[in-house]
């Protein structure tokens, strides 16, 4: 059984899942800090399984990109588990777990999250039978850079930056842009444990100690520091 966590974005999620089965999951009260919430609703869903924590083999977490706070919690959580019962930690690219939400036939899948100061997180993925792969690396940029990934075919956008960034979308890219209904689409730890339980399988599980977010960008703190050290005198 693997205990899942998505904490990358606003919506996160806790699950469990069992093979392709998901045998529970529960989403966070968004109002709330998901550092205060986060353990309890993993006691609570450990609880109503039935199983407890024995029953738990591997940890997997939504590993990035995304909220930065997010994946710091959401990885020292897993961490801190896996270290606890002395379990593999399966790291999961967050956006291969969000288009794996959503099914697109022979369409292009690009998942996005709005990444704020005007940039989008993105990748490219494609279904080919039962498997979702990737086609592209996940990058930020600008959101009207991504109708220039698409000169052709139809691409079915999800994931919350659709919202702010849709109709720029539908603008550039006409019919060929296709949307899920609203509502759909978004981040679950489901999807982070099933696309892990898939990792699993075919053995790419990496030791845990060396796992660590896929941010993509410097942080804020990240970038102030960098402008003060060009400015340093010296330097």
């Amino acid at each position: 059984m693997i205990l899942a966590i998505e904490s990358a974005t606003p919506l996160a999620s806790v699950a469990l899942v069992a093979g392709e089965r998901v045998l529970g999951e529960t989403v966070l009260p968004p109002e709330e800090r998901v550092s205060a919430t986060l353990i309890s609703a993993i006691d609570r869903l450990l609880g109503e399984s039935g199983r407890g924590p024995d029953g738990v083999t591997h940890v997997a977490v939504s590993a990035g990109p995304g909220s930065f706070t997010g994946l710091r919690v959401g990885m020292a959580a897993a961490k801190g588990f896996c270290l606890g019962w002395r379990l593999p930690l399966v790291p999961v690219p967050t956006l291969h777990a969000l288009a794996t939400r959503s099914r697109a036939g022979e369409a292009l899948v690009c998942p996005v999250l709005d990444a704020r100061k005007k940039e989008v997180y993105a990748g490219i993925f494609r279904w080919e039978g039962v498997k979702c792969l990737r086609v592209a690396p996940d990058a930020a940029v600008p959101p009207d850079a991504l109708p220039d990934w698409f000169p052709e075919g139809n691409v079915l956008f999800c994931g919350d930056g659709t919202v702010p960034y849709g109709e720029l979308l539908r603008a550039r890219m006409g019919p060929r842009a296709l949307f899920l209904p609203p509502g759909e689409g978004l981040p679950r730890a489901s999807a982070v444990g099933l696309l892990a339980a898939r990792t699993i399988r075919e053995g790419g599980v990496p030791e845990a100690r060396t796992v660590v977010p896929a941010y993509l960008r410097a942080s804020e703190a990240e970038r102030h520091r960098g402008k003060r050290g060009r400015a340093a005198p010296g330097n």
